[in-house]
């Protein structure tokens, strides 16, 4: 056994794993940043269309076509003195925080009420967001894909393995929690009173979000750095890339976006995948309009029900790894995916049956805290599940090729993920302008009880319908403990194997 090899399959020192998983920090805020709150600004603060909106989101996935399966190869081929990921940790950071800043202060030339007034004025506007929208994720995907790739080459073990995952999901949901709970604390608490004496809630004010991109923006640089430098130390234990590659041409890039899907495990997962984050992108994109004119919530309020996440991802990433190792990867996912379909459109359901506390009632918020509760809890298993399920898919395929190729792999997973979710994000934005019709600067309690209504479908049945969907698909995962024992068995005596074959031999 080679000395690398021994050292991935000790156990993993917990100062790694933390550093490793306040990565999922970074990346958590900017997806909160960017999910949460790019419609409600961009629609009710500046006044762009909704449908424009969802367009812009959509075409970034013309970015990510090329760049997330593209960085997963190159960085699975990177040779440097910093190994292969982590180059990509220490350079992503600042670029990316440039572009989330660029996309909440928009220039005042093109945000203006009056150039938004014009058709040719929506277009520019437009234009920017599209722009920054691309070139963020692809800044984002030059540091996520590493990052997952490097929780996959890790450690080995099966059930460490899903300990690592539930502490990337705890950090990077615990962070999603608090960070949205100081953004309506801080940054969008209160009200501005015009000049018409009317108050409107600051998260309807352009000028809230600079700030807010700011704080935002500089958590994401230092946490990514944190992570880069904490696993440092484990750089020359890693995966190297294999020799004598061939070369990288666009025939070869593609043969290896399409050899992924070979792996039947791997297919289901992502297909599945693939209509669980149609319904993330309808989720994210109504939550934000669901609060703020269904349940007519404030800053004050709203904030405790992003906090309440906090304890359900934290409980739902600790128990993830229990109950895979007591009933297995699939059935825990498949549980997690009912429970989040369960929840996410439960109480919006009990009100549109006339089944509810009414907005007025103090009874409101501690019910919604507490279904949040158990929404988080559900997608903190669940996230926990998947992640583990890939890295297992990653060891049956190096049984099957010979490669350790955790950026091909997690990238393909990130791409089917971020098209998904911009066609949810798009259809939700066309569904906003052409189905529930709300309109500019609506104003919460003051909005047509029709256009309450379609926004209750809409956030409610209609988007968890996709997440059903998945379960067919992720029913049809067939890779279970014994199985991936046996193929990390195979893996240890073919390294072993290598390794007594590359000795120097007596004379």
């Amino acid at each position: 056994m080679t000395d690398q090899t021994a050292r991935l399959d000790t156990p993993l020192p917990t100062r790694i794993k933390l550093a490793f998983g306040i990565g999922a920090v970074g990346e958590t805020v900017y997806v909160g940043m960017f999910n949460t709150f790019i419609a409600i600004y961009y629609n009710q603060a500046i006044g762009l269309s909704n449908t424009l909106i969802g367009t812009a989101v959509l075409l970034a996935l013309i970015g990510d076509a090329i760049s997330d399966p593209a960085i997963g190869i190159i960085s699975d081929r990177w040779k440097s003195r910093l190994g292969r990921r982590h180059p990509f940790l220490f350079f992503a950071p600042i670029p990316l925080a440039l572009a989330l800043w660029c996309i909440f202060n928009p220039p005042e030339l093109l945000a203006s009420k009056e150039a938004l007034a014009t058709t040719a004025g929506q277009w520019w506007l437009f234009c920017w967001l599209a722009l920054w929208t691309i070139l963020s994720r692809i800044f984002l995907t030059l540091y996520s894909i590493p990052h997952l790739a490097l929780g996959g080459e890790i450690v080995r073990n099966h059930h460490e393995r899903s300990q690592l995952f539930s502490i990337n999901a705890m950090f990077g949901y615990a962070a999603g929690a608090l960070f949205t709970f100081i953004a309506w604390s801080v940054f969008l608490a209160g009200e501005t009173v015009g000049a018409d004496g009317v108050g409107v809630s600051n998260h309807l004010l352009a000028k809230s979000y600079g700030p807010l991109a700011l704080f935002a923006g500089a958590t994401v640089l230092i946490t990514i750095f944190l992570c880069a430098v904490g696993t440092y130390s484990r750089i020359g234990f890693l995966s190297a890339p294999a020799q004598n590659l061939e070369r990288l041409t666009l025939l070869t890039f593609l043969a290896k976006i399409l050899g992924t899907l070979k792996n039947r495990n791997y297919r289901f997962l992502l297909i599945g995948f693939f209509f669980f984050m149609i319904s993330s992108g309808l989720y994210e994109t109504f939550s934000i309009f669901v609060v703020t004119y269904f349940w007519e919530l404030g800053p004050e309020e709203i904030r405790w029900i992003a906090l309440a996440a906090l304890p359900g991802v934290v409980v739902g990433a600790y128990l993830s790894p229990k109950l895979m190792l007591r009933f297995d990867r699939r059935p825990v996912l498949l549980g997690a995916i009912i429970g989040i379909g369960v929840f996410t459109q439960l109480v919006i359901d009990l009100r549109l049956l006339g089944w509810f506390p009414d907005n007025e009632s103090a009874a409101l918020l501690p019910i919604l805290i507490t279904n949040t509760f158990f929404f988080a809890t559900m997608l903190g298993i669940g996230s926990v599940a998947v992640l583990s399920m890939l890295g297992d898919i990653i060891d049956e395929n190096e049984l099957a090729t010979g490669l350790r190729e955790e950026g091909l792999f997690y990238s393909a997973r990130a791409f089917f993920a971020k098209m998904s979710g911009s066609v949810g994000h798009f259809v939700a934005g066309i569904m906003l302008d052409v189905f529930i019709k709300l309109p500019f600067e609506a104003v919460p309690g003051q909005v047509d009880e029709g256009v309450i209504f379609r926004l209750g479908i809409a956030g409610g049945p209609i988007m968890a319908a996709a997440a059903t969907l998945s379960l067919v698909f992720y029913w049809r995962y067939d890779l279970p403990r014994t199985k991936h024992q046996h193929i990390l068995r195979q893996l240890q005596e073919r390294r072993t194997q290598r390794s007594d074959n590359s000795s120097p031999q007596s004379p």
